[in-house]
């Protein structure tokens, strides 16, 4: 008998890459699909959309051209978007229309600092939890990462790097963590999406913040240390915070 996946596994731990607005991936063809079950999908594709930096801060979006890339009537669409706005991926506007939220320096430190504190908890209860398959597992993850680095491969970097953290935070077994960790990470990704050509015009960097810290995680789950692994963690969420002109970048994003 075939073991069912975990209920967030597939969704979360894997988002695919940007593509082109005219083919977001697992959009829905069928306008017949009953508003339950189009509300629901329209809110996974979206929120996909999110994650995987397909929106910039400051981005203004309108409910008929979401529902038009959807390909579903404005219903559903306006529901999931209400949805998104309510964990922050958005903000509403007048005219039917949505901003992806700007983030000043303020802010961003505030949701790190949120962060360190439920991802590290995360990485310590992972710790404890982890299975030699589970390390193997991480490791492939962050061996693909190395490779898209190597490549200058962004897309699928991010992809990547989504689904090493992921994976830890579904090992960590605390479905109350899950939904607040998703919400800081949809008001970061677009942020985050923003600054890879920052990323990518420091090669050193790049690897760095996507590699040492990853290594140490690994580290600390191979020797059942939770502190290690809560302090990597809180580690590795400063990553994009100590590349030289990540502070300034912020300045140049629109208000």
């Amino acid at each position: 008998m075939r073991k069912s996946k975990p209920k967030n596994a597939s969704r979360e731990a894997t988002p695919k890459s940007r593509t082109p607005r005219q083919a977001w991936p697992g959009v829905v063809r069928d306008r017949a699909v009953p508003g339950e079950a189009a509300h629901s999908r329209a809110y996974a594709v979206l929120k996909e959309a999110v994650f995987a930096g397909t929106f910039r801060p400051g981005e203004v979006v309108t409910l008929r051209s979401l529902a038009k890339q959807l390909s579903l009537s404005e219903m559903p669409v306006r529901e999931a978007l209400r949805r998104l706005t309510s964990e922050g991926a958005f903000e509403a506007l007048p005219n039917r229309s949505a901003r992806v939220p700007t983030l000043n320096r303020r802010q961003v430190e505030q949701i790190i600092e949120l962060r360190q504190q439920l991802e590290g908890k995360a990485a310590a209860l992972a710790a404890r939890n982890i299975t030699l398959v589970q390390i193997e597992h991480l490791r492939a993850l962050q061996n693909g990462i190395e490779q898209s680095i190597d490549k200058n491969d962004w897309r699928t970097h991010t992809m990547l790097n989504m689904a090493f953290h992921f994976e830890i935070y579904r090992i960590a077994d605390n479905p109350v963590l899950i939904p607040l960790i998703q919400m800081l990470w949809l008001r970061m990704a677009p942020l985050v999406a923003s600054t890879v050509p920052l990323l990518t015009s420091k090669p050193a960097a790049f690897r760095r913040v996507g590699g040492e810290n990853h290594e140490k995680l690994l580290a600390a789950f191979q020797a059942r240390d939770p502190v290690g692994a809560e302090d990597a963690m809180h580690r590795d969420l400063l990553g994009l915070t100590k590349i030289p002109g990540y502070w300034e970048s912020l300045e140049l994003m629109p208000n």
